[in-house]
């Protein structure tokens, strides 16, 4: 990753209002103990955002976007789930509730209905007191106009 590229991300890391864009599984200590067991990272548990300079420090923006954010978002979010959504990015629209989402698959305990605005979070944020779809969320510039470009220059593949 250039360096450019590579601070422009680790801002959006360091700035985003949920840890990991939400990609985490569940609260703070749950987080933590993911982050330790699963991915193996060793850090001082601190505030999140203390947590991700670490992180970005050793090991590093490439393998966090790697081992936690592209599988994150792969675990949740089917191929066709993202076609859509980035489609839908490119054409400067939000997806529509009942329309778009809700034809939409996201994977995960607790993911259904598409009117549970949680799960969609890291994508879009959805007022689920009126139902409808509020904003793009924290990942969907980065994810379409960082992390995917660098994915394709890096030859790296979504997994399946």
């Amino acid at each position: 990753m250039e360096s450019q590229q590579q601070r422009r991300v680790e801002h959006y890391l360091i700035n985003a209002d949920h840890f990991l864009w939400g990609l985490t599984p569940g609260n703070q200590q749950k987080t933590y103990e993911w982050l330790e067991k699963q991915m193996g990272f060793h850090f001082t548990k601190a505030k999140y955002g203390l947590v991700i300079q670490q992180l970005l420090r050793d090991p590093g923006v490439e393998v966090v976007l790697k081992r936690l954010v592209v599988l994150g978002v792969a675990a949740r979010f089917p191929a066709e789930t993202l076609d859509a959504l980035r489609r839908l990015w490119n054409l400067g629209e939000l997806p529509d509730l009942k329309k778009d989402l809700s034809v939409l698959t996201v994977n995960g305990e607790g993911y259904a209905g598409p009117d549970r605005g949680f799960h969609w979070r890291p994508f879009v944020e959805i007022n689920t007191q009126f139902h409808y779809v509020e904003r793009w969320g924290n990942l969907a510039g980065v994810w379409f106009e960082e992390i995917e470009p660098w994915m394709r220059e890096e030859h790296f593949q979504y997994p399946e």
